[in-house]
């Protein structure tokens, strides 16, 4: 039988990447009976983490500051930091380290309610509190059942991140849930064994990286940005429940670049965005061109045995011409025109 017990060692946890670390530290102070919120990355203000908790109306709040280094931190950085408290109005400042402190950044603490975490402290913590393997926690980020605490369990909720609802669907076969926050889009699946209920997240989706979506007669596409455009599709049987949802977000996406029209065809999406039509087959292959390098387009094949197409004109030496096979070829003509004379 393989066991759940996972070893924690300094190595393990200089090995990450530093969000995980701050996730991961999050998790710790959950945990350990906690609120946390791990801040945006572009925008933290020095803090990382924020924790509070609260009993029998007393609440306190610490500011948490992490640093994933291999050598001691110095007094200089703990007297930045201890300022936090007095900035920001809160109880005390916690920094966390896999490495060490100074005597002189020891000191310092001491002076000015900082408390102090270092890497072998940690560890002892986080064997005591979190034994289990933490890249399955992670990658699970399943839903936990306690929404008042504000946490995903194997996670925790960003900074300002809440939930806006669930409706179930199908993903790949399965029946899932499909839970949005105003950051993030998770396809959840529920796993009950005989000792256990747990829901494991099968995809999630940043709602900064969503384009759009669109509905079909059964099926939700939800489009996403990347250097290539994908589509994720799933089935629901309440469709109403899940476009209720992804209305929620159309201000979070719509700002940047986003979906203009889109088709489902026998063999593949047609995407069209404010900066860029794709073609992609079902088979995983994508064909893409920027809207800036179209100069026209044109439909062929209007006879009475053929169908008409779409053909784009690109500014290539050959100018060659991007077969585009839809099923109305003059709607799309006019939404592509459009969106090169406002991109």
């Amino acid at each position: 039988m393989v066991s759940d017990m996972y070893t924690w060692t300094i190595e393990r946890l200089l090995g990450l990447e530093p969000y995980e670390f701050e996730e991961l530290l999050g998790h710790l102070f959950v945990r350990m009976g906690y609120k946390a919120e791990v801040t945006q990355r572009s925008r933290d203000s020095g803090v990382d983490i924020i924790v509070s908790i609260e009993n029998f109306g007393l609440s306190h709040t610490w500011a948490v500051q992490v640093k994933r280094y291999a050598e001691p931190v110095g007094v200089k950085e703990v007297r930045e930091y201890s300022s936090l408290r007095y900035r920001d109005n809160i109880d005390g400042v916690i920094i966390a380290t896999t490495s060490g402190f100074t005597k002189d950044a020891q000191k310092e603490a001491s002076e000015h309610n900082v408390k102090l975490l270092d890497g072998s402290l940690l560890v002892k913590m986080l064997e005591h509190y979190m034994p289990e393997d933490p890249n399955r926690r992670l990658q699970q980020r399943a839903l936990s059942e306690d929404r008042g605490t504000g946490v995903l369990e194997g996670t925790v909720l960003k900074k300002g991140e809440r939930p806006l609802g669930e409706t179930e669907v199908f993903f790949r076969g399965e029946r899932v849930i499909m839970t949005c926050t105003n950051k993030r889009i998770f396809l959840i699946k529920n796993i009950s064994s005989l000792l256990s209920k747990r829901r494991e997240v099968l995809y999630s989706i940043e709602v900064k990286d969503l384009l759009g979506w669109a509905r079909g007669t059964s099926f939700l596409y939800l489009v996403m940005a990347g250097r290539q455009i994908t589509v994720l599709s799933v089935r629901t049987r309440k469709p109403e429940h899940a476009t209720k949802m992804l209305e929620c977000l159309r201000q979070e996406y719509i700002r940047g670049e986003h979906l203009e029209k889109f088709e489902r065809t026998k063999d593949e999406f047609i995407v069209l965005t404010n900066k860029r039509i794709a073609k992609i087959h079902l088979s995983g292959s994508a064909e893409e061109m920027s809207l800036k390098n179209i100069l026209g387009t044109e439909i062929k094949g209007s006879g009475l045995l053929s169908r008409s197409k779409l053909f784009l004109i690109g500014n290539m030496k050959e100018n060659t011409l991007s077969e585009i096979d839809c099923a109305d070829p003059a709607s799309w003509k006019d939404a592509i025109e459009a969106a090169i004379r406002v991109s």
